[in-house]
């Protein structure tokens, strides 16, 4: 909470700095948001269960509000004791929030006269109301970037139907959306530099690489959601870095509900990981996740750290999500500044890179 509220009083300084329109560009950065406290577990699950992307089954619309009510209070319980496991609250909230700071000094540390800005799709603040927000402050231009580098209907496609419809109202402003990211360079070289970290100790011969994706319903792939393909994609691109000649593998995880979801699931992956050699170490790569939440920490770390001991794995260990990773936050610089660069928007020439 301490964060939030530096956020809170840094905007309304640049309200007061913004009177004579010092700069005239906003970059609002978008995550999923999560719950600040054990209480917001239940709103924050209507919220998501509200989503039009999310129960998008055909009459969706009829029954949405009612099943996401149903939804979540049958789940708020169980949620409640994984996120009481975690800390009772979503480290995405924090983990965000130092996202946003450690972008900011990089554009002052730049000279770009641009500031940063943080909305959440499921929880405060919200997107549409941050908008409101950079508009009462004066800014001419605002560069939206999801937190989500693969492009789903799910993640990307929600916050983009946000923004259309929140854009009609406010024609007079000039949005530009990043809509995926997956293979700049930079965000490729984190998670490279992260895996060979966590490889540096172990012994490579008996090891094998699972990238585990937040999975989504099948559906949304037979109607061209390019989420699996990028997924697929950014995998191979760090495999290729890595220079990874050993087995390695895509799962995915957090499926709910009773439709189909794209599979293999990670702990199917691990079983038969386990089926044809035991004497193996097994490292997890969060592949679509930015942030460190509470799929990463309760169901990677946990639930699925459970399943390979029961099964006798030899090792089983995890790369921590990107969070802070300096190639991470040069990655979110790049994509700015090239879409920027591709509207023909003025901006300093001469720019940093990390160091």
């Amino acid at each position: 909470m301490f964060l939030i509220i530096i956020y809170k009083e840094k905007i309304k300084e640049r309200f007061i700095q913004n009177q004579y329109n010092k700069k005239n560009i906003a970059v609002l950065l978008i995550n999923f948001g999560g719950p600040h406290d054990l209480n917001a577990v239940k709103p924050f699950l209507y919220n998501l269960f509200n989503d039009p992307t999310v129960l998008n089954f055909p009459f969706a619309f009829l029954y949405r509000k009612p099943l996401a009510w149903l939804i979540s209070n049958m789940r708020d319980m169980t949620s409640r004791e994984m996120y009481k496991k975690i800390g009772s609250i979503s480290p995405l909230i924090p983990i965000t929030y130092l996202q946003a700071e450690k972008l900011q000094a990089l554009f002052n540390k730049n000279s770009l006269q641009m500031d940063v800005f943080i909305g959440f799709r499921y929880c405060k603040p919200f997107i549409e109301n941050v908008l409101d927000d950079i508009v009462k402050l004066r800014y001419e231009r605002i560069v939206i970037l999801p937190l989500y580098p693969q492009y789903s209907f799910t993640t990307t496609g929600s916050v983009e139907l946000v923004v259309n419809k929140w854009g009609k109202k406010n024609d007079k402003v000039e949005l530009y959306l990043i809509k995926r990211w997956y293979d700049d360079e930079d965000y490729i070289q984190s998670y490279t530099n992260l895996i060979q970290n966590s490889l540096e100790h172990c012994d490579l011969r008996s090891t094998e690489i699972i990238f585990s994706a937040h999975s989504i319903p099948l559906f949304n792939i037979e109607k061209g959601d390019p989420y699996q393909k990028q997924i697929t994609e950014t995998c191979e691109l760090i495999i290729k870095k890595l220079s990874w000649k050993k087995k390695w593998h895509i799962a995915y995880q957090s499926k709910l509900g009773p439709v189909k979801w794209l599979e293999p699931a990670c702990d199917k992956v691990i079983e038969e990981i386990v089926k044809r050699n035991k004497n193996t170490n097994i490292l997890v790569v969060p592949i679509s996740f930015v942030c460190e939440h509470v799929e990463t920490i309760f169901e990677i770390g946990h639930l699925y750290k459970e399943i390979a001991n029961k099964h006798g794995i030899k090792r089983f260990f995890r790369v921590p999500a990107l969070n802070t990773d300096k190639y991470l936050i040069q990655a979110l610089y790049n994509q700015i500044v090239n879409c920027l660069e591709r509207n023909k928007v003025n901006i300093c020439e001469n720019f940093a890179v990390i160091t």
